[in-house]
């Protein structure tokens, strides 16, 4: 390219919403060859070394048949390799299938058994052939010919447009994932509204933190490697632990981040909050509402721009955006405004547009549309119905419920099905009902989510008519855990005599109990419930911040005595990161529930209450009260 066409080196021309995913990132590194284009825990690429391992990866694919109309599994960690192989797998003209090896084996290879890919991208062949099964075929990235210098080659047939990119699986009521089809078109167009609305260039950084089987990774990786930009990769430890998240942002200069808001409010209760990262200048959050109390605190705390997203898997990302400013007072977070190229539709059950101020089902259409749903051509119909409004085109019935401002904001109000969000992800609650029916004892069962009262999280709670054996509640949840990914294990699973029936025969869900929790009370007051004796309590001994922290980051005193005094504290802590009224010196964390951001919020408050160093990973490692007790007590004997 001449110096007429690009007279400032490394920044790109406005691109268009027409053409190739993949192409961004060719084009870009042509102008910007030997600039950083992604950094992980052991290197740092250029945009030249990024494109020559994809060049040689889609070299290798093209041999194996992989090409228009074939799919291709990435069962990869977050890695610059990882980054290739997602461009390698769209330079063969194929679309990649993400398979998250943190998840279950059964929930895997029920992904597999959707998709069945041509083959299966992997670190190490034999591990990735005993986890996912010797039938499929194994490609180890590691084990390719030298990368360095290779020569682009072209797939024998390129995609059009129209063709898909990739398949991400969602939550089925069946009990068995659904996979998502989302062609160039559609995900270009989305990478391009950001490049232009949001612009990043040479010098920018933007983290890479969510699971490729995710959504978001896909913002995290082609904004800016469309715009010579640099993707800054989380390790696993690091994207989980909020504490080493927030150095890893100011170590690298990250500008650009993109998360749920849960973890967001992890992020401002560390001690520096972002204020140790100058450099950030957009933050979007998505994936779960953006509630006021957490939108208020990042603006009285943050320097850097608050996005407030949304937007189903069948549209590519987002649909909607929000710039979050000051709100009057009780209004709540919007979910903002279409993107460009984006029609909003609220109807009402016969599809039929409501007023102003009325609340009535979400329906997006537009460029960024997904193709429907992968073999299964019923659902798709269902859910993509053609769109009266604009002849031959469709539309996605998001089955959200929403109300359409004055000034043409969206407020989102619910649900209107038995769809929830945990921690970010899509649940339908039959799924999470046809895994537990089918563990053994369980005669019947059920599933339905509670907010939790201080609104940082919704519990997924699991309801089971035990048979004649009956039915142990925590060998359930380990059941569980082992067939599906972490956010589909409910918190709780309760048993019961029989469900409650509505007048058709079906499950009442809204009669189905709630567990009993401690709730968080006013400082200096143990929630109802609280036992101080017996070595389990709930709730508090000490005073409470307005985040619920508690000790001495919190304005008391840390128990620095006896043992005791310490397992006691973490007992304590323990109660009320949970929310239970009743915790153990032995009960396991995990088993009790916890997720991993309630992990880290647990660590957090162990860090202020006690004045000690603590890890996140040390909560993995001994995940009971008196495990983290001892550790701590080792750790304060070695500093004597």
């Amino acid at each position: 390219m001449t110096s007429l066409a690009h007279p400032s080196p490394g920044l790109s021309p406005p691109p268009t919403p027409d053409g190739l995913l993949h192409d961004l990132v060719r084009d870009q590194s042509l102008r910007t060859p030997d600039a950083p284009a992604v950094t992980d825990t052991t290197t740092t690429l250029t945009y030249r070394q990024l494109q020559e391992r994809a060049d040689v990866l889609s070299g290798h694919l093209a041999d194996a048949g992989c090409g228009p109309g074939t799919l291709v599994g990435i069962a990869l960690n977050r890695s610059a390799d990882a980054v290739a192989a997602v461009l390698a797998v769209l330079q063969a003209g194929a679309a990649y299938v993400p398979l998250d090896l943190g998840y279950p084996v059964e929930r895997l290879r029920a992904v597999l058994a959707d998709a069945r890919p041509r083959l299966v991208l992997a670190a190490n062949r034999e591990a990735a052939e005993r986890r996912l099964g010797a039938d499929v075929p194994v490609t180890a990235v590691d084990a390719l010919p030298p990368r360095a210098g290779a020569r682009p080659r072209m797939p024998r047939r390129r995609p059009e447009p129209h063709a898909p990119a990739y398949v991400l699986h969602t939550s089925g009521s069946t009990g068995r994932p659904k996979g998502v089809v989302v062609p160039h078109r559609a995900i270009r167009s989305r990478v391009v509204w950001e490049t232009t609305a949001f612009p990043t260039g040479p010098g920018d950084s933007v983290l890479h933190r969510t699971s490729l089987a995710f959504d978001i990774s896909l913002q995290e990786i082609f904004p800016p490697l469309a715009t010579g930009a640099r993707v800054v990769v989380a390790d696993e430890d690091g994207q989980r632990d909020p504490a080493r998240l927030v150095r890893l942002l100011a170590r690298e200069n990250v500008t650009t981040l993109a998360l749920v808001p849960s973890l967001l409010r992890a992020l401002l209760d560390e001690d520096e909050g972002l204020r140790s990262c100058p450099r950030l200048r957009e933050v979007f959050v998505g994936g779960e509402r953006l509630d006021r109390p957490l939108h208020d605190r990042f603006l009285h705390h943050a320097k850097a721009r608050l996005h407030n997203m949304y937007g189903p898997t069948e549209y590519a990302i987002d649909a909607t955006y929000w710039t979050c400013r000051p709100l009057p007072a009780g209004q709540e977070v919007p979910i903002g405004l279409p993107l460009e190229r984006t029609e909003l539709y609220v109807l009402d059950e016969a599809l039929k547009p409501v007023p102003e101020g009325t609340a009535g089902q979400l329906a997006v259409a537009g460029d960024q549309l997904a193709l429907g749903y992968l073999g299964d051509a019923e659902a798709t119909a269902r859910a993509f119905p053609d769109n009266p409004f604009v002849p031959g085109s469709r539309m996605y019935l998001t089955g959200d419920l929403v109300r359409r401002r004055a000034d043409g904001a969206l407020e989102f109000l619910g649900r209107g099905d038995d769809q929830v969000k945990i921690r970010g992800h899509r649940i339908e609650l039959g799924d999470v009902e046809a895994h537990l029916l089918a563990l053994p004892g369980v005669r019947a069962a059920a599933a339905r989510a509670f907010d939790e009262p201080d609104g940082q999280d919704t519990a997924l709670v699991g309801y089971v008519v035990p048979g004649p054996e009956g039915a142990d509640p925590p060998t359930l949840r380990r059941a569980m855990a082992e067939r599906v990914p972490a956010h589909m294990v409910p918190a709780d699973i309760l048993p019961l005599e029989s469900l409650p029936l509505g007048p058709t025969g079906k499950t009442d869900r809204a009669a189905l109990p709630e567990p009993r929790r401690a709730a968080p009370g006013p400082p200096g007051r143990e929630p109802a419930g609280a036992q101080a004796s017996g070595g389990s309590v709930g709730g508090s001994q000490g005073p409470q911040s307005s985040d619920g922290a508690t000790g001495e980051g919190a304005g008391g005193q840390a128990p620095n005595g006896s043992a005791d005094e310490v397992a006691q504290a973490v007992v304590d802590v323990f109660s009320e990161v949970l929310r239970r009224p009743e915790v153990g010196p032995h009960d396991d964390f995990f088993e009790l529930g916890g997720s991993s951001l309630q992990a880290a919020r647990l660590v957090n408050r162990l860090r202020k209450r006690l004045g000690r160093d603590l890890a996140l990973a040390t909560l993995f490692e001994a995940s009971t009260p008196a495990g983290i007790a001892a550790v701590l007590e080792e750790g304060s004997r070695a500093r004597t």
